[in-house]
């Protein structure tokens, strides 16, 4: 089953990552409850 994150809760995890730049990927997506592949999909996509 796909699960399907708001506009507004994809923002949020971003501003998150960027702001705990001490923590590795896997940690704040083990924090925010999704997968690290999704975090750093998410993080390719703000930057193009």
């Amino acid at each position: 089953m796909v699960k399907k994150f708001s506009a507004g809760f994809k923002q949020q995890a971003m501003d998150y990552a960027l702001s705990n730049v001490h923590f590795s990927l896997a940690q704040i997506a083990n924090h925010l409850g999704i997968g690290k592949s999704t975090l750093d999909k998410w993080g390719r996509q703000l930057k193009s």
